[in-house]
């Protein structure tokens, strides 16, 4: 095994969880989609760090796990056709 690589993953997600804990100061992870108040999904999550910090390095996997580390689930937004699975987040 590589531990190389392995640190470098460990990094990403680190450096993914330090623009979570930013995200958490506005929004907290609401109970349900009644609770919601905002639908993001990883796509949109992941765009707005690279606009912030180009030079970032994260990839959507890195969100993907630092969001639910920090207590985020995803659903769908009430109201919409099909199935569209987004970040719930509810605003503080």
């Amino acid at each position: 095994m590589d531990d190389s690589n392995k640190n470098t993953d460990n990094t990403r997600d680190r450096d993914a969880g330090e623009y979570i804990t930013i995200l958490m100061s506005y929004f907290r992870p609401a109970g349900d989609e009644k609770d919601a108040t905002h639908y993001l999904t990883t796509s949109e999550v992941s765009d707005a760090i690279r606009r912030l910090d180009p030079g970032a390095g994260i990839r959507s996997e890195d969100v993907y796990k630092a969001m639910l580390a920090a207590g985020f689930r995803y659903g769908y937004r009430p109201g919409t056709l099909g199935i569209d699975f987004r970040w719930m987040l509810h605003e503080k």
